[in-house]
């Protein structure tokens, strides 16, 4: 049986995902006596911009634990202060200073083979370096890469540099690359064309499920977690209310389970 989205709400002439889907899909999951696993990453971490406090309450609300994406270049203080506060929240690396540093017309990258030149190693170690003096126990040695781009001579790389995992978006290739852990993200909330705003139950819904399905099936890595990608400084009303519905849905549902990044990852924190 292929995955096929089912016709849920229709909304605009197109039929939409519903929650009745995704509790069809997780019922299937419990039926072949499995677990639906996800895990939840938040990009963009770090300034002193007073959106991070909310947002981790919000997490500590919610009771799952979250991996926060910090941008070394960004980190503050009082970003410090907050998330060595929440038990419940990893911090990753998420570039060095969220800088496109491609050469070439081509999509933004900021771990790409152009920056080389200037000893992008070194900047990826001095950062890791840094998260993990500031952050201590907080921070896992896992490198999320801005926009989710990262040319293959950089990854080769990371795992000198004392990176262990590495996160980007869609459908893993395999558990491990280079010597890294690999896990990625499946649904992206926000609708960066449309000026940043929510991009709707139905098209969040149905990567969940497109993932999900997929998994169950066998078409796609079946041990990889989808992945829940968030932006807590561009979330809108919309964006928070959907995050309140689905991770407290996926979280009563009696054979799903929110994993914590070290298990995701299977590694430890790397403190210096």
């Amino acid at each position: 049986m292929a995955c096929v989205t089912a016709p849920g709400v229709w909304h605009n002439g197109q039929a939409m995902t519903d929650w009745k889907d995704l509790a069809d899909e997780l019922d299937r999951w419990g039926e072949a006596g499995r677990t639906a696993t996800f895990w939840w990453r938040d990009d963009d971490a770090g300034p002193d911009d007073g959106c991070l406090e909310p947002f981790l309450d919000q997490r500590r609300t919610l009771d799952v634990p979250l991996a926060l994406a910090v941008v070394p270049g960004w980190l503050t203080p009082r970003s410090v202060k907050a998330i060595g506060g929440d038990p419940g929240s990893w911090a990753l690396q998420h570039g060095v200073n969220h800088t496109d540093r491609t050469t070439t017309e081509r999509r933004k990258v900021e771990l790409c083979r152009d920056a080389l030149k200037v000893d992008l190693a070194t900047l990826i170690d001095s950062s890791r370096d840094r998260l993990a003096a500031d952050l201590g126990f907080s921070f896992l040695p896992v490198m999320v890469p801005p926009w989710n781009r990262i040319d293959a001579e950089i990854t080769t790389l990371l795992p000198a540099l004392g990176l262990r995992g590495l996160s980007t978006l869609g459908p893993r290739p395999a558990s491990m690359e280079h010597g890294l852990a690999l896990a990625n993200v499946h649904i992206d909330i926000v609708n960066w064309k449309k000026g940043r705003c929510f991009v709707g139950d139905g098209p969040c819904l149905a990567a969940a499920l497109d993932h999900l399905c997929q998994r169950r099936m066998g078409t796609v890595d079946p041990d990889e977690p989808t992945g829940l990608m968030t932006h807590h400084r561009v979330h809108d009303a919309d964006c928070d209310g959907f995050v309140d519905r689905f991770v407290a849905f996926v979280r009563d549902h009696g054979v799903a389970r929110w994993l914590d990044a070290s298990h995701v990852f299977e590694t430890k924190p790397a403190v210096t």
